[in-house]
């Protein structure tokens, strides 16, 4: 690459821990559901945050809360118990134990004798927790000064356009949401996603034809909080510090417009939630019609999984010593250039790294992948969910998955699909 062509990295943040990381959508969130206890409770919301185990759900009053997913008395998951329906606190699934969102104190403890007081070393860390555009943002930097850091950096950035609007409120645009875990790093992703060049081949079928394949000279330029690519007029691919995609591709510029948003938040390392909004102008009417969404959901998700396949194969090319990049040409100026960013940053090993250490601080980066807490299943809505091995006496196994953590739509009107998918297909191939 000609040195003209490069564009500093220099500007973004080397701190990523005191950022905002979107984790879930706000719609996945658990209610406290008055009334509600034990076993007829919902279950609270496990995920990880650069290996940080996390938990959240929603209070009595709605409000989002996250804590650390280790219980203050004999560390049981507090994402195996259950949000009480009478105080909206989390309840430990070993002995009851109750503990509030905000302080993450414990509340209540069931076997605690009259006049005694609750330990004062009782309690779980708090995360702060920040809603937007739909999205669950977590702040995942030290747990001293979170609260302050958080509230000095002020929410997380909205979803716009170039001209600064919220895409979510603009008048005549409506939004598709997808959330899912994924088992591969999410610099493969983001990488992925700021490469124009691999559409016509990795997504033919979807949204590519080998036929469109051309050479193609991306320019590139700094934004305040990252780095955008163009290879077209009216279309880019940008990357927004710490991790969020932002794709401009509008099927025919001037009349039908689409945005995408994509947070590529990093759960563990070579594991990734994908956080993913869609923004658009055109076939408005589907929203409102379950199954043509459930099609177009189905469609955006296959286009997903043509990367996944092909990222799941080169993670393990680089986990057997290979590069993430041999040889570069023009076009690879955009991913080069983050992936800079992200030896600097994620990439790190040593005592400055972003990654999670252990509960006690003294595990290295390395052992991550090793730990079978990061053996992961996956649900039936793509949530990572830890690999727990098959035993055969035991009755509370679902045979052949796990229980969904989502609400599942009726499917109905299957015939309606295939003509739903045919239709979606050749006008994808048209405008693509």
């Amino acid at each position: 690459m000609a040195a003209e062509e490069r564009v500093s990295h220099a500007h973004l943040p080397l701190d990523v821990r005191r950022q905002w990381y979107g984790v879930a959508l706000s719609s996945d969130l658990p209610h406290t559901m008055k009334g509600k206890f034990g076993y007829k409770a919902p279950s609270p919301l496990a995920t990880t945050l650069l290996g940080d185990p996390i938990v959240l759900w929603r209070d009595l009053l709605g409000n989002a809360r996250c804590l650390a997913d280790k219980c203050p008395h004999r560390s049981a998951p507090l994402s195996l118990g259950k949000i009480n329906g009478e105080s909206g606190t989390l309840e430990c699934i070993y002995h009851g134990w109750q503990l509030d969102g905000a302080s993450g104190k414990v509340t209540h403890i069931p076997a605690l004798l009259d006049g005694k007081e609750i330990p004062s070393n009782a309690k779980s860390r708090t995360y702060p927790v920040c809603e937007q555009d739909n999205v669950v943002y977590v702040w995942a930097g030290p747990e001293d000064s979170a609260s302050s850091d958080a509230a000095g950096a002020g929410p997380p950035p909205r979803d716009v356009d170039d001209e600064g609007l919220p895409l979510l409120e603009k008048i005549g645009y409506v939004c598709q949401y997808m959330c899912v875990d994924l088992p591969i790093d999410h610099s493969l992703m983001i990488e992925n996603l700021l490469d124009p060049a691999h559409i016509p081949f990795a997504h033919e079928g979807t949204i590519g034809r080998r036929s469109q394949a051309e050479p193609l000279d991306m320019k590139i330029k700094k934004t305040p909080r990252g780095i955008r690519g163009q290879v077209k007029e009216g279309y880019f691919n940008g990357f927004e510090a710490p991790c969020t995609i932002v794709l401009h591709t509008p099927p025919k510029p001037g009349k039908m417009d689409m945005w995408q948003y994509v947070n590529c938040t990093p759960t563990a390392p070579g594991q990734m939630r994908m956080v993913y909004r869609s923004y658009r102008n055109w076939a408005t009417f589907v929203q409102w019609i379950p199954p043509l969404r459930r099609m177009f959901d189905s469609f955006s998700a296959k286009i997903v999984f043509q990367d996944y396949n092909l990222l799941l194969g080169q993670q393990m090319r680089l986990r057997e010593k290979g590069l993430a990049w041999n040889a570069a040409i023009q076009v690879d100026n955009l991913p080069v250039t983050y992936r800079n960013y992200w030896k600097r940053t994620f990439g790190k090993t040593d005592k400055d790294s972003p990654w999670w250490r252990g509960w006690d601080g003294s595990l290295d980066v390395e052992d991550l992948d090793r730990l079978g807490v990061f053996s992961k299943d996956f649900d039936c809505n793509g949530c990572a969910v830890p690999h727990r091995p098959h035993h055969p006496q035991n009755s509370l196994e679902v045979s052949g998955r796990l229980a969904p953590l989502r609400p599942q739509p009726a499917q109905g009107y299957p015939w309606l699909g295939f003509l739903v998918a045919a239709a979606i297909g050749a006008l994808a191939a048209k405008m693509f």
